[in-house]
């Protein structure tokens, strides 16, 4: 009769001791790297539209926020406000200022995004609308990464009101 020993080494199906070992070999230490290197370059690309569409959105909230502010400081000075383009047009950056001549915010050029609009300047009234018979300007931002774009519209009501959304349609 054989007694077993709680403490021992672990047999082998023949009888004989084996040690566990813990840790990966260098076999499987390299395809485990392969295979992640593999499916990294499938998804890569995929990550192109996804900042692309992020840099879009910041550079169209950004100037959504500018539009918001003349508006806003329109109403609270109780004078016109106008935001005008910077000396390269929009993508160069704008600046508001109260028809007082103080500059209520001023903004540089976005990083890879090119905001383009045919508007030549934006004013608000007192009231916090547009100049009376003053078509509504539109602005499309667009973002591109590697070979992917993304575009964003900042619009403006007849109200006055800028809002956003995404789309080269405005």
């Amino acid at each position: 009769m054989k007694l077993h020993r709680s403490d021992a080494e672990p047999l082998s199906a023949r009888g004989t001791p084996y040690r566990l070992n813990g840790g990966f070999t260098l076999t499987e230490l390299v395809v485990t790297i392969a295979i992640a290197a593999l499916l990294a370059t499938l998804a890569v690309p995929s990550f192109n539209s996804v900042i692309a569409t992020g840099h879009a959105k910041a550079a169209a909230s950004e100037l959504y926020t500018s539009l918001f502010t003349a508006r806003s400081e329109a109403i609270r000075l109780n004078q016109q406000v106008t935001i005008s383009p910077g000396s390269g047009g929009w993508k160069s950056g704008w600046t508001s200022t109260s028809a007082g001549g103080t500059t209520v915010d001023s903004h540089g050029a976005t990083q890879g995004t090119v905001p383009a609009s045919s508007a030549t300047n934006v004013t608000y009234y007192p009231s916090g609308r547009l100049a009376p018979g003053t078509a509504a300007p539109t602005f499309v931002v667009t973002a591109t990464t590697g070979s992917s774009m993304s575009t964003q519209c900042v619009s403006i009501d007849p109200t006055g009101t800028p809002y956003m959304k995404a789309g080269s349609t405005c």
